[in-house]
């Protein structure tokens, strides 16, 4: 999934998410176009990186039990700041991290999505730190948004199915163009 969320207007950040669950949801669960599909690679301009777990599994919506002492709405764990992964995206808005929420509960237990995994180039990073001694990866270049969208672009030319954001959804950009262009020769 390519998802640029920059100069997406802030009131359609919920409506995009909720429909991205959507069309994943259908793609997913299609016997041909999900067929060996186990992961879901989320490439985005979102700024920030949510905790992980000691197995890695990627967000935790919730802080203990999960529902508010009046048992109303919960109460999401604190977004940390990330690798900068556009030099473009500057008005960072609570509903960007509305609109990440949404995509990432689905993929938590007794979410729609929850027979998949959600990943992406972060939390893959710091998933298998073991990789960095092996590869002598520098720690400035994973600083660096155009390695973080030369990695991406890797992995994304490669996926099974690739989805990107409509017009109401997402930035237009030739980062998508050029992967659509990228798949057509691999195919």
């Amino acid at each position: 999934v390519h998802w640029r969320m920059e100069n997406v207007p802030v009131q359609n950040l919920a409506w995009c998410a909720a429909s991205l669950v959507s069309v994943l949801h259908g793609l997913l669960q299609d016997d041909i176009m999900g067929e060996n599909v186990r992961h879901v690679w989320l490439a985005t301009d979102y700024p920030y990186l949510f905790p992980t777990d000691a197995d890695g599994a990627s967000f935790t919506l919730d802080k203990d039990d999960g529902a508010g002492e009046d048992g109303g709405e919960r109460e999401r764990s604190r977004p940390r700041h990330g690798t900068q992964k556009s030099s473009t995206f500057r008005i960072h808005a609570p509903e960007h991290d509305d609109a990440i929420a949404v995509l990432r509960e689905a993929f938590q237990p007794g979410g729609d999505l929850d027979a998949w995994k959600l990943s992406g180039l972060s939390e893959q990073l710091r998933r298998y730190p073991y990789v960095e001694g092996k590869f002598g990866i520098d720690e400035g270049l994973l600083e660096d948004a155009g390695v973080y969208g030369i990695l991406d672009k890797l992995v994304v030319v490669q996926s099974q199915v690739f989805v990107s954001g409509s017009k109401e959804c997402s930035k237009v950009s030739s980062f998508s163009k050029q992967i659509v262009e990228a798949r057509q020769e691999l195919l």
